[in-house]
């Protein structure tokens, strides 16, 4: 980070004075534990500060360890930067991949429009997906100027965090790998360390530190659920938005050796053991992540050793998450957090975007096709005889838009349709089910979201639907990223206002849609329609959700 010794002498290590030389400066000031940081203001007012660290670099001995705290400073630093992306291998899909990474990655951006501290600022802090494998708050996706601007009143943080074998990997098998037990949840505890950071500095941007609102997607939303069971995370939010993220976005020990990534960054390395995988530089990690690996990962892409990621540890014995979140949901583990909790109509259609290839002369989506038919089959025989037999029968019930792809591929969208519900929508429920039913102060909220993509907006043609990830340009209230596409400015108003509205007093209602807490009874959930309509609807989807739900607790746990 640039440092400004010049304006040390200007500014002295107290909030007043910092503000002062704000009000009299074009650079918004402030100040923080560890230092003085001089952001920018962007096109549309709003305060930008961009690549603050919040944690001591992960490099050298720190390397595969839990994140250390900033020391104090009252050194003067540039923040108009972000920060590199961790080391991650190539993915065509994640942005943050195509450009330079960094080991030292520890960082976080916020936005603001008014550094003068109001009672009840909301902060809303966001995780980024990629499959806990990639991504970066460099996205342009994610940023955050056009939230800030159309709501003033809220304080936006994004949060970088160790991905890949940086940030989930376990070398239990490997030698020396003892003195590394933190090594498959630090990405999560990357986040911890920065809500912490959060928490004693945040007022200094003009947010509450008292309403932290911590939101994510894909393995972001699975970051938030993981820290509403999470061992240290207690006590640094105060609400917390999952989309498309579940408990179940997490693996146990055997997993782990299944996908064998660390096996496989040995092989690729020729390191026999942590000394020498620590004695390796970050270009030489990055080479042996995009080295190849030979065959698929598990989402049917890839084939480096960087693509057979794993995701967080759940184990008693050895994660600070427990085997069972769901149960310890259940039991009260954060009872008096407002959850609202959401998924999307098309999820996995996502994966057939990734595998799409317009050149394969047997059919585009073939491959998907049989990834999608290998997937289900995979969960008949893990969820055992009545699993499968539910299954068999939601696919006679499941009735998706006939279409060419359908045609080509018969079944196609129907087992599409089941491995979003196991993989994302039962999970959802059930986390909505437990909370609720929990107790404490914390309300419950779901929501479906179902508006997607439109004939010609992206590869692919009209097939992608509401797939992963379709609503986060509505959430930012980021048309811009999606410049020329159909996207609808009037639901991302709206959707958007649904998220902050959330933040602000953990009820989402908006003008003209009155959006009741989620039970088991009625499961009363909001839905946003193919068409742009919001409304509630009670027990949607009762034939799926009837035949499929009972089944998934016993899967997860098999899983």
């Amino acid at each position: 980070m640039k440092k400004i010794r010049y304006l040390t002498l200007l500014c002295i290590a107290t909030g007043l004075v910092a503000l002062s030389c704000t009000q009299k400066s074009a650079e918004p000031t402030v100040v923080c534990e560890n230092g003085q940081f001089v952001g920018y203001v962007e096109d549309n007012g709003v305060f930008a500060f961009k690549g603050i660290p919040f944690a001591k670099a992960p490099v050298g001995e720190l390397r595969w360890k839990a994140p250390q705290p900033v020391e104090a400073s009252d050194e003067v630093f540039e923040a108009k930067t972000n920060a590199l992306p961790g080391l991650q291998s190539y993915d065509e899909g994640e942005v943050a991949s195509h450009g330079n990474l960094s080991e030292d990655c520890l960082y976080l951006n916020v936005w603001t429009k008014d550094l003068q501290m109001q009672e009840g600022r909301p902060v809303m802090v966001w995780f980024h997906g990629g499959s806990y494998g990639w991504g970066g708050t460099i996205d342009p996706l994610y940023e955050g100027k056009y939230l800030v601007a159309e709501y003033p009143d809220v304080v936006l943080v994004s949060v970088e965090y160790r991905v890949n074998a940086m940030g989930f990997i376990d070398f239990i098998d490997v030698p020396g790998g003892e003195a590394f037990p933190d090594a498959p949840y630090l990405g999560i505890l990357d986040q911890q360390q920065a809500l912490r950071w959060i928490q004693k500095n945040i007022s200094s941007f003009g947010g509450d530190p008292a309403n932290v609102t911590i939101f994510g997607e894909s393995a972001g939303g699975g970051s938030v659920s993981a820290h509403l069971i999470a061992k240290g995370s207690e006590g640094l939010f105060r609400r917390a938005i999952p989309m498309s993220g579940e408990i179940c976005l997490e693996h146990t020990p055997d997993n782990y050796k299944t996908n064998g990534q660390a096996a496989k960054l040995l092989a690729a390395t020729g390191c026999k053991d942590m000394d020498g995988l620590m004695a390796l530089s970050a270009d030489e990690i990055l080479k042996a992540l995009n080295t190849e690996a030979g065959g698929r990962s598990a989402e049917g892409v890839g084939g480096h050793v960087g693509d057979f990621n794993n995701w967080p540890m759940r184990s008693d014995e050895r994660s600070i998450l427990p085997s069972d979140g769901y149960k310890a949901i259940l039991e009260g583990k954060s009872k008096d957090v407002d959850v609202m909790i959401g998924t999307v109509a098309d999820e996995i259609r996502y994966w057939a975007h990734l595998q799409y290839d317009p050149t394969d002369e047997v059919g585009p989506l073939a491959f998907y096709y049989e990834w999608a038919k290998d997937k289900v089959e995979g969960i008949k025989k893990i969820g055992g005889p009545e699993t499968a037999r539910r299954i068999d029968e939601s696919l006679k019930v499941i009735d998706p838009d006939s279409d060419e792809w359908d045609a080509k591929h018969p079944g196609i969208w129907k087992y599409t349709q089941i491995l979003t519900e196991y993989n994302f929508r039962l999970g959802s429920i059930t986390i909505a089910q437990n909370h609720a039913e929990a107790g404490g102060n914390g309300k419950t909220y779901m929501y479906v979201f179902g508006k997607g993509y439109e004939k010609g907006a992206i590869q692919g043609e009209d097939y992608m639907k509401a797939c992963h990830a379709c609503e986060l340009t509505y959430a930012f209230n980021n048309l811009v990223y999606e410049s020329g596409a159909p996207f609808d400015p009037v639901l991302t108003k709206r959707f958007s206002n649904i998220f902050v509205n959330f933040a602000r007093t953990g009820n989402p209602s908006i003008e003209g849609v009155e959006i009741p807490q989620y039970d088991a009874t009625d499961r009363s959930t909001l839905i946003i329609d193919r068409s742009g309509e919001i409304y509630v609807e009670k027990n949607p989807l009762p034939k799926e959700t009837g035949l499929l739900l009972p089944t998934y607790y016993d899967f997860f746990l098999k899983k």
